[in-house]
């Protein structure tokens, strides 16, 4: 009677293969991640703007008006992975969208990102290899 299943060693030589397959997919899968969600609050942020703009044509401002007729707009807080902060007066407004720690986003190499009312784009703390360009999705 022969006896029929796998050696230790065959079980090792498998186990071995995956993890080294789960080592390269896992990065590339991270980053893909980390990509998708800059995109998203690049579009989020470039929205609000969108709406700003469109509510400056309204009130003349973009701070909120208190006088009559009084107006306003409230800005995005973000997703849960950025949260936005916006500065805003009457003739200027930045938008900026910082990582929140703990997720996913904390520590990517695009750090903050920013937009103001002229159409400038940028971030603050990237680190490595990013610019503002390839963070943007440019």
């Amino acid at each position: 009677m022969t006896e029929r299943g796998f050696t230790l060693i065959e079980l090792l030589i498998a186990v071995a293969i995956i993890a080294i397959l789960a080592a390269v997919a896992y990065p590339t899968y991270t980053e893909h991640t980390r990509k998708i969600r800059r995109s998203q609050i690049a579009a989020v942020l470039v929205e609000e703007a969108h709406k700003l703009e469109r509510f400056h044509s309204r009130a003349g401002q973009y701070s909120d008006v208190t006088g009559p007729p009084a107006r306003e707009h409230a800005v995005s807080e973000g997703n849960g992975f950025y949260v936005i902060e916006a500065k805003r007066s009457e003739q200027m407004f930045v938008l900026k969208a910082m990582p929140i720690g703990g997720t996913l986003m904390s520590g990517d190499k695009c750090g903050a990102f920013v937009l103001e009312n002229t159409g400038r784009r940028d971030n603050q703390g990237m680190s490595g290899d990013a610019s503002v360009q390839g963070c943007w999705g440019r």
